[in-house]
């Protein structure tokens, strides 16, 4: 996740902590300084990101970035949760495909249900800017 939100651009440790805190208080996640820290020195260590001193207000705060070893980690990354994904909307699809009477389902089951659909939209929507970008990407003849 920290890798994911310094491919958006340069953030301070605490930046960090707020945008996961941020992503993650619908399902009640969280971060924490204690957290957050070790995981930041360590992606330094094994050359993922790299940070800058940056005065600020009469302090030392410190910027961190995304190296080119961090962004190709994202990408393998990516490739093994579609990866994963796909694999879990296959047999998704073929239990919902398994119900063959709509009607035992309960009120609770179709407002899932519709629950399910909106996520799917919204994963889809998604789905279509990131296809997007990668293209574009793909386009760009860079040698």
């Amino acid at each position: 996740m920290v890798l994911l939100l310094l491919a958006e651009g340069p953030k301070t440790g605490y930046e960090i902590i707020k945008k996961i805190r941020d992503l993650l208080s619908e399902i009640g996640g969280g971060a924490s300084p204690g957290t957050v820290y070790p995981v930041l020195r360590r992606l330094e260590e094994e050359g993922y990101i790299f940070s800058t001193d940056d005065p600020h207000g009469g302090r030392q705060r410190k910027i961190y970035r995304i190296t080119s070893r961090g962004i190709e980690y994202l990408m393998r990354s990516a490739e093994r949760a579609l990866n994963a994904l796909d694999i879990a909307m296959r047999l998704h699809l073929l239990a919902v495909k398994g119900v063959h009477e709509p009607a035992r389902l309960t009120p609770e089951m179709r407002q899932l249900l519709r629950s399910i659909a909106e996520k799917l939209k919204s994963i889809k929507a998604r789905t279509e800017e990131l296809i997007e970008l990668v293209e574009y990407f793909l386009s760009k003849n860079t040698r």
